[in-house]
């Protein structure tokens, strides 16, 4: 059973350990001289981290990790970023055990916040016009009116795709959205099932018409 840990072995203690790791790695596990010099600066970073609070690196805890990992998220690293550091960092944990140097691997459990989903990007001013302005050319007339009635109510109204195939051209009980040429409005279902009305322009209501 590993013995327990040192509180403040911080210098000398932890360059041999890293050095040591670093040469498993490098001779043992062949892994390419990019990739070692990548576990070398996590590994830096990590031995930085301890020595701000006294430790030494067979004395870290999971609860370091979780705050080591909280402040390179607020600093603005990607979480793509901090997740190939956990996992330099929990490579070296597995070795220390495997030696018989610590008991637990404090990186384990321990991930990397989700990275956020980039928002669609959307049409410039240009890329609009040039969209509305299109010259439909289908070979079946319904066809192309009814492309230019999509066109339009996605231009026009600004409505999401999911939002537009769920239109019926009339209010029904069954619809989840609908047009009411009336009101110049359409009633759709939004994001998170919530429902908002959009107006409908002349154009789209022209080409709605052609196209019924």
């Amino acid at each position: 059973m590993a013995e327990g840990p040192p509180a403040t072995d911080t210098t000398d203690g932890d360059a041999s350990l890293v050095q040591a790791y670093l040469q498993h790695v490098r001779v043992e596990k062949r892994l390419a001289e990019r990739t070692v010099a990548l576990y070398t600066l996590d590994l830096e970073k990590l031995a930085q981290q301890a020595q701000a609070m006294g430790l030494a690196l067979r004395a870290v805890q999971q609860p370091h990790i979780r705050r080591w990992v909280a402040q390179m998220n607020s600093g603005g690293r990607s979480a793509r970023g901090i997740a190939l550091i956990l996992s330099g960092w929990r490579g070296f944990y597995v070795w220390l055990g495997r030696q018989g140097l610590i008991g637990h691997n404090p990186v384990q459990g321990v991930r990397a916040p989700k990275a956020g989903k980039p928002l669609p990007k959307a049409l410039g001013v240009d890329e609009s016009v040039q969209l509305a302005s299109y010259a439909h050319e289908a070979d079946d007339p319904a066809m192309e009116a009814r492309d230019r009635c999509i066109t339009e109510l996605l231009y026009g109204c600004g409505l999401r795709i999911s939002e537009l195939v769920g239109l019926d051209a009339r209010a029904s009980a069954a619809a989840s959205g609908w047009i009411d040429d009336a009101a110049g409005e359409a009633h759709v279902l939004g994001k998170g099932a919530r429902r908002r009305s959009v107006p409908v322009g002349r154009a789209a209501l022209a080409a709605l018409a052609e196209w019924r």
